[in-house]
């Protein structure tokens, strides 16, 4: 999954559980917390595979249920104790959701559960061809996804992507945008001050 389809991916799940169980929409910390769980796996395991060769694939240490996982809790653990346990949730809700939406395309694609890409490090990893630096891994990924979109096949991984950005951004709106003040407030605040 792209990073926007990992975040949108678990804001629908998110979303329904607030939902469900406050009758309420998500807020404004909990979602960029949540956000920024769903791609912190990827921005630890990625550079560190493609531009250090530190792993031999992105799938790593961050991404490992045995080491990732327990260190989300720990967030959540210290979040709760500031009395911040919504955000440390969402936090940790949006973390394990990256897990889970690494494994379900490996495992739609393969036709059976595939969770060697949280098992690191006693699982074999899958196989990924070299990828070059950081920048070429994306552009090659990106140029590999441009293409599999324009064939038009909507296979099981195309249809679970796509599905997540049209319902999860559709949500999202529905749900009043929540987080993007918190986001884009520091950058209307500086421009204010260029402008003023």
């Amino acid at each position: 999954m792209w990073p926007w389809e990992h975040v949108l991916f678990a804001y629908v799940c998110y979303s329904m559980y607030v939902h469900g169980r406050y009758r309420l929409r998500p807020g404004d910390l909990p979602a960029v917390a949540l956000a920024f769980g769903a791609v912190l796996p990827d921005l630890i395991d990625k550079p560190l595979a493609w531009e250090f060769n530190v792993f031999g694939t992105g799938y790593a240490v961050a991404h490992s249920v045995f080491l990732g996982v327990p260190a989300a809790f720990v967030v959540y653990a210290l979040a709760e104790r500031r009395r911040a346990g919504a955000v440390g949730g969402a936090f940790l809700i949006g973390y394990v959701l990256h897990l889970v939406g690494d494994v379900l395309p490996a495992s739609l694609s393969r036709g059976r559960l595939e969770p060697s890409p949280v098992l690191w490090p006693i699982a074999e990893p899958l196989p990924s061809p070299d990828r070059g630096s950081f920048v070429e891994g994306v552009y090659g990924l990106l140029t590999e996804y441009a293409a599999q979109l324009l064939t038009l096949e909507v296979t099981p991984v195309i249809a679970l992507q796509l599905g997540s950005v049209v319902f999860g951004a559709a949500l999202w709106l529905a749900d009043g945008r929540p987080g993007l003040s918190l986001v884009t407030g520091p950058f209307r605040r500086a421009f204010k001050r260029i402008r003023a």
